[in-house]
């Protein structure tokens, strides 16, 4: 019968086997052919490009996806803020290249915080308005860091792809360009300090699943880690005081986790590189900070908030009606972490759902205050939608440095180049139309001038 048939022993050349061997390991990069050794270095080899050009190409739309939300090229009018913003920048670039200690913090010292004063160092002294325009530049630099920070960090976390894209698609729709003169578009792409908030508190909040996921136990990286935290943090002081509630979250977060993990040696370096790095932002803002303080209180519950008071149902239907995208950024986190909730909750108790609580809580607060600007909410609008793609990601393979490392330098790259451009964006007829006024008012002897604003500390008669 059939069956009963002895089995052939066949002996299969030795170069027919080699070519066969050699077809599998090009269809099938990612598997080994001998069983269950380990890998080529051929194998090795072929599985770090493909994983570097995938990369790259995430990287790329992702960076294109969240370009528009802070680079534009349409002029626009400046504003109270942007306009006091550009001329404290011309005045302390004149004082930090001439070495004038006094005139850098006569210049500095505002009722906010430095940051936006200091994009026109880069450049050397300004002369005028016109040169003033290159600390758009700064500005767009300064973000696509932060945004190649984020991706690094994400990328050596294992976010998914697919969901870092929906996640930068979110974003997109949320403060795109779409429609067309929506408000929180030009608050996102002026010359105001929303955007780079938002993607510093971003970063600083990814901190917390980094420091739990990627180890790293000798002292020097203790060192380096806590540098890194004071650099970002201090980033986040020096540009808006309400990054203070993030910062009271995050290092106690941070501290613990790395006590955990490395023990308390580790953990101590790192806290005390933390305090060094933040030294510098710390002294500034008890020195010279006093009018900061004061402004950021009457911002969020004092005066000046009750003057812009309104009902967070009314902030809310003015930010839907502006920016459709938004309620369909809404639907998507609000289902995804609805899918979380309902099929796995494991990963609630993970430091990105902790990230997620600690937006959460600042929203909160926004909204409790009667100044409700749909600006003070982009660190949520930014950061979400992110947070929660790494939530959904569930703990995948970390990306190699090798990998990550070159896509953020791309998005870095493309970005600045993007943002060149961007010189030329503000319009300056407003500053011409007050320096008109004052030399009217020099004509006319004019003794006093009457200033109308909003600032309780300039309505003193």
């Amino acid at each position: 019968m059939l069956w009963a048939v002895p089995k052939l022993k066949m002996e299969i050349p030795g170069n027919y086997r080699a070519w066969e061997n050699s077809k599998r390991k090009f269809w099938l990069p990612h598997r080994q052919t001998l069983g269950n050794s380990a890998p080529s270095a051929e194998h090795r080899y072929m599985r770090y490009i493909s994983d570097k050009w995938k990369w790259l190409a995430v990287a790329a739309l992702f960076a294109f996806c969240v370009a528009p939300t802070f680079i534009s090229y349409k002029p626009y009018q400046l504003g109270w803020d942007d306009a006091e913003y550009l001329q404290k920048a011309i005045l302390v670039s004149r004082a930090f290249w001439s070495l004038n200690l006094h005139g850098l913090s006569v210049a500095m010292v505002s009722h906010k915080p430095p940051i936006m004063t200091l994009m026109g160092l880069p450049w050397g002294p300004l002369s005028s308005w016109e040169a003033a325009g290159k600390c758009f530049i700064s500005l767009v630099a300064a973000i696509s860091l932060l945004v190649a920070l984020c991706l690094y960090l994400l990328q050596r976390l294992g976010v998914k792809p697919l969901f870092l894209l929906i996640a930068g698609v979110c974003v997109f729709a949320s403060l795109g360009p779409f429609p067309a003169g929506a408000t929180q578009h030009w608050n996102a792409t002026a010359f105001f300090a929303d955007s780079l908030f938002a993607w510093t508190t971003l970063a600083a909040l990814l901190l917390i699943p980094y420091e739990a996921r990627i180890v790293c136990a000798s002292t020097t990286g203790a060192v380096l880690r806590g540098l890194l935290w004071a650099a970002i943090l201090s980033l986040g002081m020096m540009t808006k005081l309400s990054f203070l509630y993030f910062a009271v979250f995050i290092v106690p977060a941070l501290f613990f986790i790395r006590l955990r993990r490395v023990g308390v040696r580790g953990a101590l370096v790192a806290l005390l590189a933390l305090v060094c790095g933040s030294a510098p932002a710390v002294f500034y803002l008890t020195r010279w900070g006093q009018p900061a303080w004061f402004h950021a209180r009457a911002s969020s519950f004092g005066r000046v908030a009750d003057f812009y008071g309104q009902t967070t149902f009314h902030a809310l239907g003015t930010y839907l009606r502006e920016s459709p995208g938004f309620a369909l950024s809404l639907a998507l986190m609000a289902s995804a972490l609805l899918y979380v909730i309902i099929k796995r909750r494991k990963v609630l108790l993970g430091p990105a759902f902790l990230a997620i609580l600690i937006v959460v809580g600042f929203c909160m607060v926004v909204f409790a205050s009667p100044n409700k600007d749909i600006r003070f909410t982009f660190p949520a609008v930014v950061g979400l939608p992110i947070l929660i793609a790494l939530l959904l990601s569930n703990h995948e393979d970390p990306v190699p440095t090798r990998s990550a490392a070159p896509a953020a330098v791309l998005v870095f790259c493309g970005l600045v180049l993007a943002g060149v451009p961007t010189r030329h964006r503000a319009q300056k007829e407003i500053i011409s139309r007050c320096d008109a006024v004052l030399a009217q008012a020099a004509r006319c002897g004019a003794r006093r001038i009457l200033i109308a604003t909003d600032n309780p500390w300039l309505n003193k008669p």
